[in-house]
């Protein structure tokens, strides 16, 4: 009744009922979960029906530092804004052309529990999703070179912004997102300013070669050791016992091909670092310099994660075999990676296959994949240059061009349609509301009339039941 009566603090009490953080109402289907966030699709329910910024995704991240390093990354400043607080649009650094922005953040303790999230847009659906169930990889060259600019230009955002130059780092499907038509970006916290190192958060299946050289040699590096140290002990001991070390001024111990190996009386002996390990001398394996087991952002990476895209996009196939989470499923797969030179002809040959007509851009499209997907010294400069000097990028073509545009007038039109009808439902709402507070106000008026009469009627003969008929 105090809901139907206006009752403000009631209303938004009955509104934030089995919600998240007392403001989402979370949908049962939509979202995904990762090794590093949870993504719910919800309603914010302090947004009136119609308002665009009502349907919204909230990004709910399991690690502090990745939460703080997005949330700087995205927003101009923090100073200014607090928990829950709405964010205007120009507080964003990056262009909502291109970069889907945050609508607000929120730090805080809920129902005893600890939550650091993005909120931000929901999009129609992922690029994983339209290439995997809407047969447009392939197939569709229209699609693909609407996509194909779309992210080429939103990369060269990111890549030259005056103030803040910075790479994405996670360059995938799953975080392209499609809204009103356009693609736009999602998922900053593995993006750092270009010539900054790289973070620890990455996707294997779209890191170039370069990169994955350095992270899967350190995995490489810590797995030797913990597989052959019990063996190099044993070596040594062994050495030690034979007397080939110690005593022997002119011998000296040196590992080669993972063995120990004594060198000749003429050979000039090689020095080993030893250390103490268990009361005995250990043999250090070789290992890469501290500049080596280092990544340095560089918009070639990002380049490298679009071809990779790409050529998902033009052959509706993986370039590797990825996990749930896009990492490479194996040490076969790291390896044609990490040994990777140039695309092999028989994966070209796939580019285009099933497009009924492609218009003759198959030799083009397999020269962009060639130039994205090569060795870091091949690869062009900058997406600038791609965009220019690729014949399938630079296109004045004006079938894409009307493409474009009628794709954004239906969006547009479809979205002024859905807002007219949630006007009206909006003035259906308040029209029930004031009849249910009419209705209320009758039963209230009857009820002091049922209680009046019974009064009057409680010592008499008259019948107790009374009944109101209408004249007409």
């Amino acid at each position: 009744r105090q809901i139907a009566e206006g009752n403000a603090t009631m209303s938004a009490w009955a509104k934030s009922v089995r919600t998240f953080l007392g403001r989402y109402l979370l949908e049962e289907h939509g979202g995904y979960k990762s090794a590093t966030c949870t993504v719910h699709m919800a309603v914010d329910v302090e947004k009136s029906k119609g308002d665009p910024d009502r349907n919204v995704a909230i990004k709910i991240m399991n690690e502090p530092e990745q939460f703080k390093h997005e949330l700087e990354l995205r927003l101009r400043s923090l100073s200014l804004l607090k928990s829950g607080d709405d964010i205007e649009k120009d507080m964003n650094r990056f262009d909502g052309k291109h970069v889907v922005p945050l609508l607000r953040y929120h730090e805080e303790e809920y129902e005893g529990e600890y939550y650091q999230c993005l909120v931000m847009l929901k999009g129609e659906r992922n690029l994983d999703e339209i290439i995997r169930y809407e047969g447009i990889a392939g197939s569709d060259i229209n699609a693909i070179i609407f996509f194909a600019v779309d992210m080429a230009q939103a990369l060269q955002h990111l890549h030259s912004r005056e103030q803040h130059k910075v790479i994405h780092g996670d360059f995938k499907p799953r975080n392209i997102v499609q809204i009103n038509g356009d693609y736009k970006l999602i998922d900053f916290d593995a993006s750092v300013a270009i010539g900054h190192e790289m973070t620890g958060k990455f996707s294997s299946g779209y890191l170039p070669p370069e990169v994955a050289q350095v992270i899967f040699r350190v995995k490489e590096s810590l797995r030797y050791l913990q597989q052959h140290q019990k063996e190099l002990q044993k070596k040594y001991q062994e050495a030690v016992a034979n007397g080939y070390y110690g005593d022997n001024e002119r011998a000296e111990l040196k590992v080669v091909d993972g063995k120990i190996k004594q060198t000749g009386e003429n050979e000039k002996p090689r020095i080993v670092k030893r250390r103490k390990v268990d009361n005995l001398e250990h043999i250090e394996p070789p290992s890469a310099s501290a500049s080596e087991d280092k990544s340095v952002a560089d918009v070639k990476i990002d380049i490298w994660s679009y071809g990779v895209v790409m050529y998902q996009m033009l052959t509706g196939q993986d370039l590797f075999n990825c996990d749930g989470d896009d990492n490479l499923k194996d040490d076969q797969e790291q390896g044609n990676l990490t040994n990777w030179e140039d695309i092999a002809d028989d994966k070209l040959d796939l580019v285009l296959k099933d497009c009924i007509d492609p218009r003759g851009l198959q030799d083009s499209a397999k020269e962009l994949l060639r130039q994205c997907l090569s060795t870091k010294d091949k690869r062009p400069e900058s997406f600038s240059n791609l965009l220019n000097d690729s014949s399938f990028l630079n296109r004045k073509d004006h079938q894409l061009q009307e493409m474009k545009r009628e794709q954004r007038e239906g969006m547009q039109g479809i979205n002024e349609g859905v807002q007219e009808v949630m006007v009206k439902f909006d003035s259906m709402d308040k029209k029930l509301d004031d009849a249910l507070v009419v209705l209320s106000e009758m039963q209230s008026k009857l009820k002091t009339v049922s209680k009046t009469v019974s009064k009057i009627l409680v010592n008499s003969d008259a019948p107790k039941l009374l009944c109101f008929v209408p004249t007409k």
